[in-house]
């Protein structure tokens, strides 16, 4: 046993020092160098390119084995200009000797500087890589099965373990052309530097990008983090984790496992300082619009008529397993501010839910749910949203550029819907809203001028001086279901100087439409809006008509209604005063009658009395 141990031994020293003797032989003897201009000739003949040196080869081979690369580069395809397909100052690597007899390989950076890689697609279709990709014919005598099947056997029973010093790439640039889609993707500097890379633990990985697309989108993209892969557990975590998108700046903890499933688990807890989605994606602010004429509300009637496929990812959906937290503590979007947001997303056997979701936005609260249910064939939805004190003046000014109507709101929302289309969202939305506005005002609509217009019209008369539109109000609270798209409420409480309004009617989401009444009423006799003090409209319910599409309803005082209203007011009022003239006239009617009833009674008793003494005074004497 020991002389086979010793035989082992010796021959194993053997094999490494003709191992050693061979490279230190061949690298003696061998001079890349010389076979540039062959393997030049060579890329000529396969691919009618050039590929050019103009720089050394160097190879070393103690105490590392290894090759640098001066500079090359390589020729475009015919058809696609001067300029060379890839272009490279530096390229070297190399493996520690003795870390190969141990098949423990450690091998150096692999460090690249200068790479220029340029790929373009002509208007024909036609790439210039079309003719490097090539199929590879058969090997002789395998076929394709059998040669992955010995491939695959090979691999799994043999396993090499070793580490990595890392890499070291600097200064490389990307263009991606495509002039049959009319894009531009270029980076104009991609620099990616990383420690070193050992089996099951952490390195430190370091990227930078400069990109722009179409050259109307620049990107500045830094990368700092933690990697860490365990490889028995197949589960890749980045912690430390700092990424910075132009100004956007995002950390915290991600972590991805199970990648033998289609999508693999994520866990994530982030957080961000501040998010402008509006300056990533180059959104222009809001701008008010004018005052809608019938074109206008034609094309607002065929934008309503519009449909559009809301294409989710359903097989996706369905396979994602996520348990993530986020949070940012300032985020614009729409150009609506929000501070403090913090949601936990969860994604599992097709539910798919934000909650809850919460922020700050305009002086007040917002909490949300959402759920996006993906199980069955249609998607559906859920949301129950609260909302307390934000000022919606500010928020509607900031969203559309108007402020159509201002106040705290005080606000509540269960809604539910389904479906793969725009219209079919609308038409299958069913649930309950609440909104309760205090001291606000209603912008573009004054109910009290309208009033007095209508009553001068009414009389003949010009109509009174254009006023602000704007009605003041203490209150307005509305409630109301939705069914099939389509909100109806008779509950509409408007509290304002000198005005009271209720009302009833729908809000149509699939037609984008508003047909509502509202009955205002005149009261009190102080001094309200502009100085104007209640007439002998008060009390009266005056009908406002609201119809018309969202963008820009139709406010119409009805004439022949209020018209009506005055008449029966004004017949129930000399009813009334004819009723208690009645009433009065019949009452002295009736006292006259008594009276007189009386008198005569009265009389009577003296006639009989009288008679009663005439006949004594007869009997007396006779």
């Amino acid at each position: 046993m020991k002389k086979i141990i010793r035989y082992l031994v010796i021959g194993t020293v053997v094999a490494i020092v003709f191992l050693v003797s061979s490279i230190a032989i061949f690298a003696a003897l061998f001079d890349a160098n010389a076979y540039k201009q062959d393997l030049s000739d060579l890329v000529r003949e396969q691919t009618g390119r050039e590929l050019q040196f103009h720089g050394d080869v160097d190879l070393t081979i103690y105490p590392a084995l290894g090759m640098k690369l001066g500079a090359m580069s390589l020729s475009n395809a015919e058809g696609f200009g001067a300029q060379p397909m890839v272009k490279v100052k530096q390229v070297s690597i190399s493996v520690d000797m003795a870390s190969l007899i141990t098949l423990e390989p450690q091998i150096d950076k692999l460090v690249m500087r200068d790479l220029e890689l340029n790929l373009i697609t002509n208007k024909a279709g036609v790439t210039n890589w079309d003719d490097l990709m090539q199929p590879a014919a058969p090997q002789n005598g395998a076929t394709g099965d059998g040669a992955k099947d010995g491939a695959g056997t090979a691999a799994s029973d043999f396993e090499i373990r070793g580490a990595f010093a890392g890499l070291d790439l600097e200064n490389i640039r990307l263009l991606w052309l495509d002039e049959q889609a009319g894009s531009k993707f270029e980076i104009t500097d991609l620099d990616l530097g990383t420690g070193r890379i050992e089996p099951n633990k952490a390195f430190p990985l370091t990227l930078h990008l400069d990109a722009s697309a179409n050259g109307d989108l620049d990107i500045v993209f830094d990368f700092n983090t933690q990697v860490e892969y365990l490889i028995d557990k197949q589960q890749l975590t980045f912690s430390e984790m700092a990424l910075k998108l132009n100004e956007f700046e995002i950390g915290g903890r991600l972590q991805l496992s199970d990648f033998a499933r289609p999508t693999p688990t994520l866990r994530f807890d982030l957080t961000s300082q501040s998010l402008d989605v509006d300056a990533l994606l180059g959104t222009p602010p809001p701008t008010p619009t004018q005052d809608a004429g019938p074109e206008t509300q034609q094309q607002s009637a065929a934008q309503a008529a519009e449909d559009v496929k809301i294409e989710l990812p359903v097989k996706i959906l369905r396979q994602l397993d996520i348990d993530g937290k986020l949070g940012i503590a300032q985020l614009k979007a729409q150009n609506l501010r929000m501070q403090d947001l913090s949601v936990d997303i969860k994604a599992q056997n097709g539910l798919i839910g934000l909650k809850p979701l919460k922020l700050s936005m305009y002086g007040g609260q917002v909490e949300t749910s959402v759920v996006v249910d993906v199980k069955f064939s249609t998607p559906k939805y859920g949301i129950d949203e609260s909302v307390t004190a934000v000022q919606v003046g500010d928020l509607l000014k900031d969203y559309s550029g108007e402020e159509r109507i201002s106040g705290s709101l005080d606000a509540e929302a269960n809604l539910t819907t389904s479906g793969e289309w725009l219209s079919e969202l609308k038409k299958n939305s069913n649930g309950r809203l609440r909104l309760a506005f205090l001291d606000g005002a209603l912008n573009g609509f004054n109910i009290r001028h309208s009033i007095d217009s209508a009553k001068a019209k009414l009389r003949g008369k010009q109509p009174p001086p254009k006023e602000e539109l704007k009605t003041d109000f203490s209150s307005l609270t509305l409630s109301g279901e939705i069914k099939r798209g389509v909100f109806t409420s008779d509950d509409l409480d408007l509290q304002a100087p000198l005005l009271r309004a209720g009302g009833r009617g729908s809000a149509d989401l699939n037609t984008e439409t508003v047909d509502y009444l509202v009955e205002a009423k005149l009261v009190g006799t102080v001094e309200g809006q502009q100085g104007k003090s209640a007439d002998e409209l008060a009390g009266l319910a005056i009908p406002v008509s609201v119809k018309g599409p969202f963008a820009d309803p139709k406010i119409d005082v009805l004439l022949d209604e209020m018209l009506k209203a005055k008449a029966d007011a004004e017949k129930d009022r000399l009813k009334t005063e004819i009723e208690a003239q009645k009433e009065e006239i019949r009452q002295q009617l009736e006292a006259e009658k008594k009276a007189l009833e009386a008198a005569i009674k009265k009389q009577e008793l003296k006639d009989k009395a009288k008679k009663k003494l005439e006949d004594k005074l007869k009997n007396l004497f006779d």
